[in-house]
This record gives C-alpha cells, structure tokens and sequence, in this order.
C-alpha cells in the first residue's frame, strides 16, 4: 500500500564540494518533471527548491541530507536552456576554504547588457560554470571572490 503513494525519481550522479572542505560523492534523487518548466527535473531545480537538505546516497552506500547551503559547489553534469542567448566570460572563482575554479560562465543575458557584477549579484543562489572538462554549479553565497581572466 505505502509504494502506490512512492514518486518514482531517477539517481543522478554528484560529486559535493562541502564549504568545510569535505568531498561527498554520490548520486541524488530527481524527479521525472520540474516543477517551473517542461521536462525532467534537474540537479538545478534540485537545489533551488525551499527544502534546506538534499537528500543524497553517498557511493558507501549512506543516506545523507546535506545542507545545500554548506555546498560550495557540484561537479555534474549541466544542460543549458536552448533558445536563450549566452555571453561567456571566463573566470577563476576562489571560494572561502581557497579551492578555486577555473571555467565559462555562460550568462542568459543580451549582449549588450551582459556585465558579470550584474549576474553574479542576481539571481538564483546556484549557477552554472563550464570548465574545459567538468561542469558545476556553484553557490554564490560561498565565493569568496571572482576574478576575470580574459
């Protein structure tokens, strides 16, 4: 009786970057549709929803809520929305324990108005960046600076 209640939900692979330096590998749990859009939920809608804890099976096989505010940033895999105009910008990002990041920010803004400051400073707590390799989302809220590189 209790399955017929279940929402089924697809694994996902992560790897976390805690603010305290900790590495969690694992996979987190997603939807079969978001909520604000069309399709499947992503690590994205993941993170932006209220809840404070994600819910995460680490690769040993525990389950852990992990505070998505402690989360630096995550190494997964992140499809930008097609039809949406991007301006990159490359950037080294230096968070508070002094990992850094190197990769393209890619803002959904007008070329004319696409000035870093302005996306850094708006919108959602977590962002994509694209490195030559990897993708991630970071929590801005746990940067401790941002410096251009090109």
């Amino acid at each position: 009786m209790a399955n017929d209640l279940r929402v089924e939900k697809r694994q996902e692979q992560v790897c976390l970057f805690m603010a305290d330096g900790v590495v969690i590998e694992g996979m987190v749990f997603l939807a079969q549709y978001a909520m604000h859009h069309s399709g499947e939920q992503n690590i994205l809608d993941l993170l932006l929803e209220e809840d404070p804890f994600l819910p995460t099976k680490a690769v040993n096989g525990d389950f852990l809520l992990v505070r998505k505010g402690m989360i630096s940033h995550i190494r997964c895999e992140v499809n930008l929305e097609e039809g949406l105009e991007y301006v990159d910008q490359e950037v080294k990002i230096r968070f508070l324990g002094s990992e850094i990041l190197h990769g393209l920010v890619r803002m959904d803004r007008p070329a004319h108005s696409a000035r870093l400051i302005d996306y850094i400073n708006s919108g959602n707590e977590f962002f994509p960046l694209f490195s030559a390799e990897q993708s991630y989302l970071v929590n801005r809220s746990l940067i401790r600076d941002v410096i251009l590189t090109n």
